[in-house]
């Protein structure tokens, strides 16, 4: 079959796949080269029925987290994450890994795959209550600001990987302890961290009462010149009053 110049070829062609790739391989016919500027493949799936999980199980309350945690990171709609998570495997969500618990004979979440989105904005705080993770994958965005200290609630944190994004801060201590368990971070690529070896060395951090001190001690100081300025100003005024008035009775006088 071939079709006319710039115009469209429709194969209508029906083929079982079984496994989780197809492999397309187009020949050139003798005397001619293929110019293709666009294909497209439409699959035939079974539809599935919703998961309706039950009201505060352990599944309900992982949906409302990585819903909320969807809201927050506006992720496009090719990411889906709509209803259960972990059901059907067969077409999980986009950049989620599943595990099943056989100790509390449930799903859970323990890889979270989102690098290379171009998602802006500051890491969600929410992210720390999945706390089955095992490897949250958010390098090459555009996240922005601290890391959060909730991230130290990852009990099962292995690998996380941050770089290539615009994080700026000291590296939350909540995420030391991960550190002895023997779990890796890569936070590279991100000019304003600081606190670790491997990133720069953070400026002297004052506690919250020394930072205190030095906001009552700069108020008393900023006080202390306004007094000081009110009583120059004062006494001014009176040696300039009590000349005039000399000048006054000295005329007089004459």
């Amino acid at each position: 079959m071939s079709g006319d110049h710039y115009s469209a070829l429709v194969l209508n062609k029906t083929i079982a796949v079984n496994g989780w790739r197809l492999t397309i391989t187009i020949h050139p016919t003798k005397g001619n080269t293929v110019i293709i500027n666009a294909i497209e493949i439409f699959e035939v799936i079974a539809a599935e029925s919703k998961t309706l999980p039950v009201e505060g199980t352990s599944t309900s309350l992982l949906m409302k987290t990585l819903q909320t945690l969807k809201s927050a990171l506006q992720l496009p709609l090719r990411f889906g994450w709509n209803g259960d998570p972990s059901v059907p495997q067969q077409h999980p969500w986009s950049g989620v890994d599943c595990h099943f618990d056989s100790v509390n004979n449930n799903w859970v979440i323990v890889g979270l795959n989102l690098s290379g989105n171009a998602i802006r904005g500051p890491i969600p705080s929410s992210l720390g209550s999945i706390t089955s993770l095992w490897i949250p994958d958010l390098s090459y965005n555009s996240f922005n600001g601290s890391i959060p200290e909730s991230l130290g609630q990852l009990t099962s944190l292995q690998i996380l990987n941050l770089n290539g994004n615009a994080l700026s801060g000291r590296h939350p201590a909540a995420l030391g302890g991960s550190l002895l368990h023997g779990a890796s971070f890569n936070f590279t690529d991100n000019a304003g961290l600081c606190g670790i070896p491997g990133l720069p060395t953070c400026a002297p951090h004052l506690s919250i009462g020394a930072e205190i001190g030095v906001a009552f001690g700069v108020c008393v100081a900023i006080l202390l010149m306004v007094i000081c300025a009110k009583c120059w100003w004062t006494r001014r005024q009176n040696i300039l009053r009590a000349r005039r008035i000399a000048g006054m009775d000295f005329s007089k006088a004459s």
